[in-house]
């Protein structure tokens, strides 16, 4: 058995999304108590999409559809079957200054179906980029086609290597049908491309507040 955390870290001075109050500092709270001295840490700026998180549709459609995270089953984050699509990035075509997947990549990376109810993890080796600032500005995104291509294999999970899923300078606004899929979405995993087998198992495990549609995790895969 090979475990294999797939989880950026959280450091200060990391990049982020540029969300107000979004930009993470670690607080020294150091205290005593009964006369001995204790470490102890803040954690400002730590926002929902900080580092490598799961969303859910509520962040588009609000919690009258949509449940908050706390409230997954944890079937659905636990040892679950999840399918990796190994589509290395020197590879993508490029579109408005960014590589993009499409059908045809995710295709080619199929080995064998994938069941519904499943995860899906996209690997390109962006994650390599973690620590440089631009890792946002630059991040590769699907074509509309390809992630309803995802979509209509009715996951549990989808995941990748990288941030932004949408091209900005041209949307296509395929996010809607994302989160109105049930789907839950976990961009920013690292090492992906150090994933040998397709059929793996995968842990994903966020923190546990209450009432939230966005929440940083710790997410492992596990190669059997």
């Amino acid at each position: 058995m090979k475990i294999i955390d797939i989880t950026g870290s959280i450091h200060e001075e990391m990049w982020e999304f540029g969300f107000p109050h979004g930009h993470f500092k670690l607080l020294q709270l150091d205290y005593e108590h009964l006369g001995h001295r204790y470490t102890h840490e803040g954690f400002e700026g730590l926002v929902g999409t900080t580092g490598t998180f799961i969303q859910t549709g509520a962040t588009y459609h609000g919690y009258k559809k949509f449940d908050p995270i706390h409230k997954i089953p944890l079937k659905r984050l636990v040892n679950v079957d999840a399918y990796i699509l190994q589509i290395p990035l020197k590879k993508l075509q490029e579109a408005d200054g960014r590589k993009y997947v499409q059908v045809g990549d995710i295709k080619s990376a199929e080995k064998e179906e994938i069941p519904e109810g499943s995860a899906i993890i996209i690997s390109t080796g962006y994650s390599q980029n973690w620590e440089k600032s631009d890792f946002v500005d630059k991040s590769p995104f699907f074509k509309k086609e390809a992630l309803y291509y995802l979509i209509e294999k009715s996951p549990n999970i989808i995941a990748c290597d990288f941030p932004t899923w949408e091209n900005k300078l041209n949307p296509e606004n395929s996010l809607e049908r994302l989160f109105s899929s049930g789907a839950i979405v976990m961009p920013n995993c690292i090492n992906l491309e150090k994933i040998k087998k397709y059929k793996v198992k995968l842990i994903v495990l966020p923190i546990k507040i209450l009432d939230i549609a966005a929440c940083p995790v710790r997410a492992i895969v596990i190669e059997e």
